[in-house]
């Protein structure tokens, strides 16, 4: 499913848009439409983070398709740290 993604951040007082087409996995977005978007909008987002320099960034606005806001969805993901289990 190809969607388009468009975000307002504001990276340490200048705030920025940018919009982008990307893929959602068809089985995945069959499943909760909102969240399966929200997943690529934060790993843009991350990638957008590491281009300024890990700079402050605030979330101020994601949609998607121009008219389904995921801000609260995308704010409350956190990445999935493996744990550590290596005996040194």
């Amino acid at each position: 499913m190809k969607v388009v993604i468009q975000t307002i951040l504001n990276v340490e007082g200048n705030r920025g848009f940018r919009n982008g087409e990307f893929h959602v996995e068809d089985s995945e977005f069959k499943k909760d439409p909102d969240f399966a978007v929200a997943v690529v909008a934060y790993e843009w987002i991350q990638q957008q983070k590491r281009e300024t320099g890990q700079r402050e960034t605030i979330i101020e606005k994601v949609t998607w398709n121009e008219e389904n806001d995921i801000t609260q969805i995308v704010r409350e993901i956190e990445p999935v740290v493996p744990e550590d289990n290596l005996p040194f």
